[in-house]
């Protein structure tokens, strides 16, 4: 008889999935408050309440909100005047999001290769992309962990280079003990609904710059300054005070959900750490707050006897567990290179660039596990690990090839 769910056995997990979002009275009570006033759109109370609320959170002085996480970053470019012609370092490893803001800016992505044990751009290889076209470099934070900021603060400051954050998953994140949005020009979060601070759609700019942030804000005036007169060209792309509301009252929230995060996710560590066919994440210890959107890991695709990771992690998934296996690169996707793409930036988008970890990573390794789960028990924690150890023991099942139609 067949033990492995994938192959007609009975599945080690039958309990209903952890789900997200995770709403309070709190939320409701706040809507309330905005339904029952007379101010609905952006630009109001409560609005500046959050921002402020959330810039200090955040270790900065500025915080803006936007309409998402993809037209933050294009706001971000255009308030530094970053735009056709020039060209931003990301890695490919990252939301195609990361990629399309800058395409839409009219800036060309560069793609530099990610460090395997972090799953992060690696900074040696953002040096070797530069050229005399880059004014930018922008990590990507996956899964909620900072990238090597220190690195990155003195690469940009070795080239004269804009450094900006793109914190679409890393809420919360610190870095050395201050958060992560301290140490760019700007920085962008998304709170789309996945997202670990989330109002159902939304995104955030965070900065230490007076000057950015004038430029910024005159932007999202319609372009009108401090001194009355239309100085630039701007838009609208705010959310209204009931997104602010949710916004304020998730946040909230947050610092305990941060705990419950990363209490979890190190007890993951510890307990895929026993496991051969596993390994965690490099520790950096100047690391002092994952936001952990998502806990990553990574599979030793040589122990799974000829089973791809594909392979593997539908079987894990079958057994009940809320394993995916994440990006793959996004320089290989067929629009990034595209007729259109291409026409929006003036030139050639290089989408074959040197980047064997990437490749490495998504193809064969690359293990998720989204941020609501880190929110449930250790016996939930201890199910994930206990599929992934009932299928490792099983792969015979998988490579004769008894799956169930």
């Amino acid at each position: 008889m067949p033990v492995l769910a994938k192959c007609g056995g009975t599945p080690l997990r039958s309990k209903k999935p952890l789900g997200w979002t995770v709403a309070s009275e709190r939320d409701r009570e706040g809507l309330r408050e905005v339904y029952d006033g007379s101010f609905w759109a952006p630009g109001g109370e409560k609005e500046k309440e959050f921002c402020e609320e959330f810039a200090a959170f955040s270790d900065v002085k500025h915080c803006f909100t936007v309409a998402n996480g993809t037209v933050s970053i294009q706001l971000i470019l255009r308030a530094l005047g970053i735009g056709y012609g020039d060209e931003v370092i990301v890695p490919p490893y990252t939301f195609i999001a990361s990629v399309s803001s800058l395409i839409y800016a009219g800036v060309t992505p560069v793609f530099a290769d990610i460090d395997p044990e972090t799953f992060q751009l690696s900074p040696a290889a953002a040096e070797r992309a530069i050229t005399p076209r880059t004014k930018a470099i922008m990590p990507v934070y996956v899964g909620g962990r900072p990238a090597d900021l220190d690195a990155f603060v003195k690469l940009c400051e070795k080239y004269g280079l804009v450094l900006i954050g793109d914190a679409a998953q890393a809420v919360g994140a610190k870095y050395c003990g201050r958060g992560v949005a301290h140490y760019a020009k700007a920085t962008s979060i998304s709170c789309q609904n996945s997202k670990n601070l989330t109002c159902g759609e939304g995104g955030l700019i965070l900065s230490d710059d007076d000057a950015f942030a004038e430029s910024l804000s005159t932007i999202l005036n319609g372009g009108v300054g401090k001194d009355g007169k239309t100085g630039a060209i701007g838009c609208d792309f705010g959310i209204s005070a009931f997104q602010a509301s949710v916004l304020s009252s998730q946040l909230e929230a947050l610092p305990a959900q941060i705990e419950k995060r990363s209490g979890n996710a190190a007890y993951l560590d510890r307990r895929l750490g026993e496991l051969d066919f596993v390994y965690t994440l490099a520790n950096d210890p100047k690391i002092t707050v994952n936001a952990y959107h998502l806990y990553m890991f990574g599979l030793k695709e040589e122990k799974l006897g000829g089973i791809s990771l594909e392979r593997f992690v539908s079987a894990v998934r079958a057994e009940g567990a809320p394993v995916s296996t994440g990006y793959k690169p996004v320089c290989t996707f067929p629009c990034v290179g595209s007729a259109y793409a291409e026409k929006c930036v003036g030139g050639k988008i290089y989408t074959h660039p040197f980047i064997p970890a990437a490749e490495r990573v998504s193809a064969h390794e690359a293990c998720w596990i989204y941020q609501s789960w880190l929110l449930g028990s250790k016996e939930d924690m201890d199910d994930i690990v206990n599929a992934l150890v009932k299928v490792y023991e099983n792969r015979k099942e998988l490579i004769e090839g008894g799956e169930a139609k």
